[in-house]
């Protein structure tokens, strides 16, 4: 579970060893260095492993040390355990030990006891093998770990390497790393001192005119930055930029496009603590919440772009327009701009009014990374004057949506109307929110159904269309699941999500 966790979770490496061998060297050299310190404590040793039980007991002895014990569990290790308590064994010590509860919750330890001791990597499983020799059984594991060179296991994939060839995992980090939470602190601190700034990123200069302030959802006397929307000028020109560009896009090899889409994922993961800084303050994200955010978007960008790296170019919609929601301000608007350009579509992208900031700059890092202005320009606006004006142009192939059914709905009329006039189905691709349930039986653990429930209906403080919303109970386990939900409910922390000790941020707005 440690290991896929921190592939899941990008980490640098591994907590755990990824070779028994390392872990039974590692426990060798450990009690070593318990047994050298008796003076001040007193040794336990907890295993059902022969050779390691005779290592200790023999430098034990050598070093004229007797003040120690072993232990086994209740029930298992007593044939071995027969030749070390009393005077026709080694005459040591050994302390049985049980775990005591109801079943519920005794349930989850015996699992894990089982699956250690079923592993086939294990001396209980291994014992009991009569392919596996005697002269492997008690093989010196310092022996084996140095023809090992002390290196992981060549087949289980490094967390960065865990899509092999085909791209890069995006990089996680470990908020349990105080030297990691120090550096967050100052990043975010000095992100918290530069006013930020979003406008039109155009093919085409954009006017000057007023902007308005974007307040922190937790803080509203917290100016966040100013953004200038687009007007229908700008909705103009860069349609108008997009049409011109699109057939060079369009044209431009698959693998050419693929490879600024990866330079583009690389700027966005070298920049992730002022993007994670900007998810916090302008979308509510919680610290968890914003690396993921920050990386899904690269993952995104890193996929699509594999996904066309050998591909040869094939017919493109044209300007596709992209309007993404303020939940996932991020990840969802990289996701719907880079799958759009690597299949050869200029993107007119429509971010949501309440996080422009946080797309204005993955904008500009794209364009950094050198994507073209004219195959990715920026339009931030309402939605019912920008979003509506792009949706209803004749030059506009495709849409991709994500957002409430309502909206969904609306553009999808708007774009039946269109294809009948112009006589050509205009693309859309729509994902909108639903009444999500879970329902729960009575084979289920309850502690994992509270777990569940909590992560998946106050995550982002609900704000999401995957959100838990109905809880259906078999009323077998009903009273007692509901018991342990309220109190797991008191546990959760309301509050500023730039503090590493919030569960539940704020809802993005009023309306919401």
């Amino acid at each position: 579970a440690e290991i896929k966790r921190a592939q899941v979770d990008g980490m640098p490496g591994f907590p755990v060893y990824t070779r028994k061998v390392h872990t039974d060297a590692s426990y060798l050299v450990c009690a070593q260095k318990l047994l050298a310190s008796t003076a001040v404590i007193y040794p336990q040793f907890a295993t059902h492993n022969a050779q390691t039980l005779s290592a200790i007991q023999v430098w034990a002895q050598a070093a004229g040390i007797d003040d120690y014990e072993f232990q086994c569990l209740h029930g298992m290790g007593e044939t071995l355990y027969d030749q070390v308590v009393g005077p026709a064994g080694l005459d040591k010590p050994c302390r049985i030990y049980a775990p005591v509860g109801s079943h519920e919750t005794l349930l989850a330890y015996l699992v894990r006891r089982l699956l250690e001791n079923g592993a086939n990597s294990s001396f209980v499983n291994q014992i009991v093998d009569e392919a596996i020799s005697i002269d492997t059984l008690v093989a010196d594991p310092f022996a084996i770990a140095r023809q090992t060179g002390g290196v992981a296991h060549p087949n289980i994939a490094l967390p960065a390497d865990l899509f092999g060839l085909e791209r890069r995992n995006s990089a996680g980090i470990d908020l349990s790393d105080e030297s990691v939470l120090r550096e967050i602190d100052a990043a975010f601190a000095l992100q918290a001192m530069q006013p930020k700034h979003a406008a039109p990123l155009l093919q085409g200069a954009v006017s000057a005119r007023d902007s308005h302030a974007v307040c922190n959802p937790a803080n509203h006397h917290d100016v966040v930055g100013h953004v200038i929307d687009a007007d229908l000028q700008d909705v103009g020109s860069a349609l108008a930029a997009a049409k011109a560009y699109a057939m060079d896009w369009q044209t431009m090899p698959p693998a050419d496009r693929a490879q600024l889409l990866m330079r583009g994922a690389d700027l966005l993961e070298q920049n992730r603590l002022e993007l994670m800084a900007l998810a916090v303050r302008e979308a509510g994200k919680s610290l968890p919440n914003a690396i993921a955010e920050v990386r899904e978007a690269v993952d995104f960008m890193r996929y699509y772009a594999a996904q066309v790296s050998d591909e040869l170019n094939a017919l493109a919609l044209g300007p596709v327009v992209c309007i993404s929601p303020w939940n996932f301000p991020l990840a969802i608007f990289i996701g719907e701009i880079s799958a759009a350009l690597a299949a050869g579509n200029v993107v007119l992208a429509k971010p949501a009014e309440q996080t422009p900031l946080i797309a204005y700059r993955a904008v500009q890092l794209l364009h950094q990374a050198g994507i073209p202005r004219g195959a990715l320009q920026l339009l931030p606006g309402r939605g019912d004057t920008v979003g509506a004006a792009l949706v209803a142009d004749r030059r506009v192939r495709g849409v991709i949506f994500t957002g409430s059914t309502d909206v969904a709905q609306l553009i999808n009329r708007v774009l039946a109307k269109r294809a009948v006039v112009e006589g050509a189905e205009i693309a859309l691709i729509a994902e909108t929110g639903g009444q999500n349930a879970l329902i729960v039986d009575s084979s289920a653990l309850p502690e994992q159904v509270v777990q569940d429930v909590i992560s998946s209906a106050f995550d982002s403080a609900g704000q999401r269309c995957s959100a838990l919303r109905v809880l259906c109970l078999q009323t077998d386990i009903a009273d007692k699941t509901l018991v342990m939900l309220h109190g797991a409910m008191a546990e959760l922390n309301i509050g500023n999500p730039d503090r590493l000790a919030t569960d539940v941020g704020p809802v993005i707005d009023a309306d919401a």
